[in-house]
């Protein structure tokens, strides 16, 4: 009998049951889905990672002896040294592509991940194991020739086999943020597959350590100082990149749940409130019937246990087979694994079994207290609660107020629970709106800072390592081009150490740094300028010494910070070409920034770039975060409509003898629906006042996972904050006239049967 009544009961409120469904859903499939989006992701990584033998530390230096290799593997704590040398090379083919040779000793460390055709074999002087998407993308296969130039030699290998690296989950080449697989590549091949095997200078130290050891010191103490950059494998660009592009997921699959949690124990509050204190006479009847109180606990409770259930088993279900075949397409444009699936955790089943638990707890709670009370005392109506008047009603200003307003704040003032619930739902609610609307505009803004304010250039050309001054001369003269220096150097203040980006330029004016509020500014003549993420990394600011040195000179320059400057996807250093100059150091171009629109390749000129592929690339490369910003929006449209119709339920309960009194006593139907169209305006209104920062905040904590390479301007358009606006506020008057109805068709006699 108790199930037959559950079941009517349902029915009769099914739009509050249908929400609370939804939302122990909704906060299970994204938890499950987004989580294992990025667990399956992790795992993959490191299955690829382990299977690789990927490298702890990347040692780069002028070169490497054997017995330098040696006498690092005998280091305690450092498992096996690697001897390796990395190249830059030019496909003699259509586009010709940049290609990152990777002539090996041994092949160990660092293994590629063989895909398809034959293993690497360190003794094939002529074979070339190829990376996959390139050769796809040049629809290249084992067995095929290609040719290619480095060094200003021209060399033929065979593609033996196509390859995966550990170390290029991430590689976009030198000039893009966003991979172009045709355009750059990388290879491995044979340390006896060089030229000329016996001048082979390896310059790079691959090194492998046991357990959690840290062997720096000893390292350095091995080889003398003899190298110019330590990188440890969570520095390592690629890994870095990938691994704040997982934590930035991770952050964003923990925070909707949390949201969607508080709404749905809410609703089920409100819903479980209402329908108890309305079944107050049979729950007195069940009682005197000779009902056990025990059965009529456990009958309420069954509904929040069985529909939080039936969600959160549906969510865990759904979630990790179907979301994360919505991210996989656009990061699988940009990142390189041997596997894209979905991985499940016992997290998942843990988090469900807490919702269905606190679920029935707030069930428990809704109907505890009446359980409480004698039969009679169950059977008689409720006693209206006794008010006192409150310290704002005893002054002058009260008396000024309107009858709307007095009605309004005294009926807040009594009902401070479901007041603070109101203010505190569509506080939620406005801070996901304006978290996905601030992470748009920055998404939007970024773009514009780095295409449009710093970069003024329509062409980039990438100069060729071994160029002749007289051709870059040629290049600037053709193109009516600037030249600028860019590269890696290793910054050193207050104990730490971080790898950065380098821009030198010969007053060049196609492209410009920018100040702290993104404004075009000068570099200092004097002294080096360093960007605003950077310098809080290494707590440095104005009138501070660094020291800092190129990647591949052992030696280390001293600088005083002249200038903080910003820039969105470039953090280091910056400095005019005279200062660079005054330092003892040379000034050799990398690139020549052209104001026209070059299509041909000239002399000495590795890639062309324009802004315009730029610029589409980044539209790319954002797409999952724009994903993000959907499924933000979406969320938040349901939150809204479902804790502001719920709110209004339970208002209107609570308050349906007092609206039934002021129909007797005259006032319209319309007179009524502004009363609460009123108090929904006035706790939309400091919920969003409190959720706009509230949503800025969470847009700082998301884009901080973003990676140390990405400075993100965080900003709320006005027109932006207008939609936020309308939307909460648009909301609230929807909620309102669906209760239009329900004020015409309130049925009074039995509203004041109550009063009797």
């Amino acid at each position: 009998m108790l199930n037959r009544k559950m079941l009517r009961d349902m029915g009769r409120h099914k739009t509050q049951f249908i929400s609370i469904f939804l939302m122990a859903f909704l906060a299970i499939f994204i938890y499950t889905g987004v989580g294992g989006e990025w667990r399956g992701l992790q795992k993959s990584a490191d299955n690829f990672y382990s299977e690789t033998n990927l490298a702890d530390i990347w040692l780069y230096g002028n070169g490497f002896t054997e017995e330098q290799a040696q006498a690092v593997s005998d280091i305690s704590g450092v498992s096996a040294a690697e001897r390796r040398l990395e190249l830059s090379a030019v496909g003699d083919f259509e586009n010709t592509p940049a290609l990152k040779l990777h002539f090996i000793e041994n092949g160990e460390i660092a293994k590629p991940y063989l895909v398809e055709g034959a293993a690497f074999d360190k003794e094939d002087p002529d074979g070339i194991w190829l990376d996959k998407r390139f050769a796809d993308a040049h629809e290249l296969t084992p067995s095929d020739k290609i040719g290619f130039t480095l060094n200003g030699m021209k060399l033929t290998k065979t593609v033996r086999g196509l390859v995966y690296s550990s170390e290029q989950v991430f590689e976009s080449g030198n000039d893009t943020l966003t991979p172009n697989f045709a355009d750059y590549g990388y290879a491995y091949l044979s340390a006896k597959a060089f030229p000329m095997p016996e001048t082979l200078i390896y310059g790079t130290l691959l090194i492998k350590t046991a357990d959690a050891a840290e062997p720096e010191d000893k390292i350095s103490a091995a080889l003398n100082g003899k190298y110019s950059v330590y990188l440890e494998q969570e520095n390592h660009p690629s890994i870095s990149m990938f691994a704040n592009e997982l934590q930035q997921h991770k952050m964003m699959g923990d925070i909707f749940p949390v949201v969607f949690l508080l709404i749905t124990l809410l609703t089920m509050m409100t819903t479980m409130t209402r329908i108890v204190t309305n079944q107050r006479i049979q729950i007195g009847t069940l009682k005197a019937m000779g009902f056990k109180k025990g059965a009529i606990l456990r009958h309420y409770v069954a509904y929040g246990f069985f529909l939080a259930l039936l969600g959160a088993a549906l969510g865990l279900i759904t979630g990790p087979i179907s979301l994360p075949y919505l991210f996989y397409p656009s990061m699988s444009g940009f990142y390189t694994l041997p596997k894209w699936q979905p991985a499940y955790d016992v997290s998942f089943v843990l988090v469900s079994i807490a919702l269905v638990s606190l679920c029935t707890a707030v069930s428990w709670l809704a109907c505890g207290r009446l359980l409480r009370d004698t039969p009679a005392d169950t059977l008689r109506p409720k006693a209206p609660k006794i008010f006192r008047h409150g310290l704002l009603e005893r002054t002058k200003f009260w008396q000024k107020l309107g009858f709307n307003a007095q009605w309004n704040l005294r009926d807040a003032s009594r009902n401070r629970v479901r007041s603070l619930m109101a203010v505190i739902g569509v506080f939620g609610c406005t801070a996901l709106v304006v978290c996905a609307l601030s992470m748009n505009n920055a998404m939007g803004d970024l773009k514009v800072w780095q295409y449009e304010t710093i970069n003024r250039y329509e062409s980039k050309l990438t100069l060729n390592e071994a160029i002749t001054p007289e051709q870059t001369d040629n290049v600037m003269a053709a193109v009516h081009g600037e030249a600028i220096m860019a590269g890696e150097v290793e910054i050193r203040a207050n104990g730490d150490k971080k790898s950065a980006s380098l821009l030198v330029t010969d007053n060049a004016t196609l492209i410009r740094p920018t100040d702290i509020h993104l404004q075009p500014t000068e570099l200092p003549a004097d002294g080096v300028s360093i960007t605003r993420k950077t310098a809080n990394a290494l707590g440095v600011e104005p009138g501070d010494e660094i020291e800092w040195h190129i990647y591949g000179a052992e030696g280390w320059t001293q600088s005083k910070i002249a200038a903080i400057y910003r820039d969105p996807v470039n953090q280091g250093l910056a400095m005019t070409q005279a200062h660079f100059e005054s330092l003892g150091m040379v000034f050799c171009p990398t690139a020549i920034l052209s104001a026209e629109k070059v299509t041909e390749k000239m002399d000495g000129v590795d890639s062309v770039t324009s802004t315009a592929d730029s610029a589409a690339g980044w539209d790319d490369l954002t797409e999952a975060m724009y994903i993000m910003v959907y499924l933000l929006i979406a969320a938040a449209s349901v939150l809204s409509i479902v804790v502001l119709y719920n709110l209004g339920l339970l208002s209107f309960t609570e308050m349906a003898r007092e609206m039934a009194t002021l129909k007797v006593m005259g006032l319209k139907s319309g007179k009524l629906r502004g009363l609460l169209l009123t108090q929904n305006l006035w706790f939309s209104t400091v919920g969003f006042v409190l959720g706009v920062p509230g949503g800025l905040w969470l847009t700082h904590i998301i884009t901080s996972f973003s990676g140390d390479e990405f400075d993100f301007p965080i900003s709320l358009h006005p027109a932006a904050l207008l939609i936020s606006f309308a939307f909460t506020f648009g909301l609230s008057v929807l909620v309102n006239l669906l209760f239009s109805r329900k004020i015409r068709r309130l049925n009074m006699v039995e509203a004041l049967k109550e009063i009797a």
